[in-house]
């Protein structure tokens, strides 16, 4: 019964510090270039196209390889070749999952972009 009771409160502790953890989101300012197609910015890419700009997190839904090229206005992982297209959708694998959008907020004068992961 005690290693029960144990192991419950053991996995009960790990879900509320992981329910807490995704919680805590942060905000990034960085610099914001509406002219430039995509940008490839720390942990981001930031795409500008038809008048309208997106932000997902750089990391491949593969294995996590960070994603800083391009190809033919695709975006390809260095690793094992998924590539996306610029909607963050999957069109070559071995990745099967889109991209994740994160949301922001770009500055009143368009020279910084805020984006919150």
């Amino acid at each position: 019964m005690t290693v029960t009771i144990g192991l419950f409160v053991a996995i009960w502790n790990k879900i509320s510090l992981t329910q807490m953890n995704q919680s805590k989101k942060r905000k990034r300012t960085l610099p914001f270039d509406k002219s430039k197609q995509i940008a490839f910015i720390d942990e981001f890419i930031i795409i500008n196209q038809a008048g309208e700009t997106m932000v997902f997190l750089s990391h491949c839904t593969h294995l996590g390889c960070k994603i800083n090229q391009t190809n033919n206005s695709k975006l390809v992982c260095p690793c094992h070749g998924s590539e996306y297209d610029l909607d963050g959708q999957v069109i070559k694998g071995p990745a099967y999952k889109n991209l994740r959008a994160v949301n922001f907020e770009i500055s009143e004068n368009s020279s910084q972009i805020e984006i919150e992961n």
